[in-house]
């Protein structure tokens, strides 16, 4: 699990440079800048939600008991 949450904050890392690389370049008007920002922001988006719910994950305590039986009494 560490593995892959370390792969995942060096990604959100590399998009945060990329963000920053096209916010400091002054040649690149307003909107371009918006545009090419987008999918970046929304890769970063997903990453931290990914990452959030692994961490969930991680840190759940899971029970050695059958699910089965809780759903027959709940129909």
């Amino acid at each position: 699990m560490e593995k892959i949450l370390n792969c995942i904050d060096s990604y959100i890392k590399d998009l945060e440079k990329e963000i920053m690389k096209i916010v400091s370049d002054q040649s690149i008007p307003l909107t371009k800048k918006n545009q090419l920002m987008e999918p970046i922001a929304d890769q970063k988006k997903v990453l931290t939600i990914t990452k959030e719910q692994l961490l969930i994950i991680k840190n759940k305590k899971y029970e050695a008991r059958c699910k089965m039986s809780d759903l027959r009494y709940k129909q």
